[in-house]
């Protein structure tokens, strides 16, 4: 075998497990010993253990990101959902123990109507999903904002702040949480027929249909499933703050997508893993908290973000044009 020969078999195997495991989880590992260096501090435990927690609220919602986008979507009303959670929660919990039930069956009906409305019109009336998910977004942030008059009310009640702010063996709640809710999704996805459907119906929903796939109904499923996600999120977001807030929702409004694409998804649906949907929500969470060590301003925050995505595309691309 020649040189030539050897380098691309070698190119091919790390394809191959970049593919499995996703590429983000070197630029994980590459970002968190560059902002060591700069900052020694980053490589004591406390503080991975906090970017952990925060990555945690990023990362729930992501995980049901990844699911839409699968299937060829994208949903941006995560963001609403987000502070809708946030709202319905603390409003009705009134900082009471004893409504703790009551709030969490009032947020799971939000969000199953709102992954419901989405998946009807993108799969059964045809709007775009970029559309109507920015227009679900649109009407549950109103919603909450006429629903509170613009003055957020209420409070969580500190056995549910447990959520937000306890720890299980040392590492916080909505890591475990979040480790959980992956492990699960990671089956669902890998291991189950819907699973298959799913990546199926965002390869080719066409040729899914001819091969007996419920395209419609899987879509469906896939905007519930996100929506439940995000309120997921919104739930232990509000555990860790406690009180209520109509702009708690905003910064999920893109980063969501952001961690998915970093994680190596296609938007064009079919391609993308709960694993490297988790390094994506790491990497993020990692990058903000590098910017602010560096003290970068806010603009560059973004354009810094921007960049990293369009990055994200390209390196994907190659690699999924490297050989099997």
């Amino acid at each position: 075998m020649d040189r030539s020969s050897s380098f691309q078999a070698a190119e091919a195997l790390l394809a191959r497990w970049l593919r499995v495991f996703g590429a983000v989880w070197i630029a994980v590992a590459g970002l968190y010993i560059i902002a060591g260096l700069i900052s020694p501090a980053m490589f004591q435990a406390a503080q991975v253990v906090n970017i952990l927690q925060v990555a945690s609220f990023l990362g729930v919602i992501a995980l049901g990101q990844v699911i839409v986008v699968l299937t060829g979507g994208i949903d941006l009303s995560q963001a609403g959902m987000v502070t809708m959670t946030n709202i319905v929660a603390t409003s009705v919990m009134l900082g009471q123990p004893e409504n703790i039930p009551l709030a969490l069956a009032a947020c799971f009906a939000v969000a199953v109507l709102s992954g419901l409305v989405s998946g009807l019109l993108v799969a059964v009336i045809g709007i775009t999903p970029l559309v109507t998910t920015l227009a679900v977004n649109s009407i549950l942030f109103g919603a909450a904002l006429v629903f509170t008059g613009g003055a957020p009310y209420g409070e969580a009640a500190s056995a549910f702040e447990v959520l937000g702010t306890g720890r299980i063996l040392g590492i916080p709640t909505p890591t475990v949480i979040w480790v959980v809710l992956a492990a699960l999704l990671f089956i669902v996805t890998r291991r189950t027929i819907f699973g298959r459907w799913l990546y199926a119906t965002g390869a080719n929903p066409d040729a899914a249909r001819m091969m007996a796939v419920p395209v419609e109904r899987v879509t469906v499923a896939a905007y519930v499933l996100s929506s439940l996600m995000a309120m997921a999120g919104g739930l232990l977001l509000t555990a860790y703050v406690g009180s209520p807030s109509l702009g708690i929702g905003n910064q999920f409004l893109f980063t969501s997508v952001a961690a998915v694409v970093v994680g190596g998804a296609a938007l064009t649906g079919g391609v993308g893993g709960i694993v490297a949907t988790v390094g994506g929500a790491i990497f993020i969470t990692e990058m903000s908290s590098f910017t602010n060590i560096v003290r970068v301003s806010t603009g560059t925050q973004y354009v810094i973000q921007g960049t990293i995505i369009i990055l994200s595309v390209v390196l994907y691309r190659r690699l999924s044009a490297a050989p099997q």
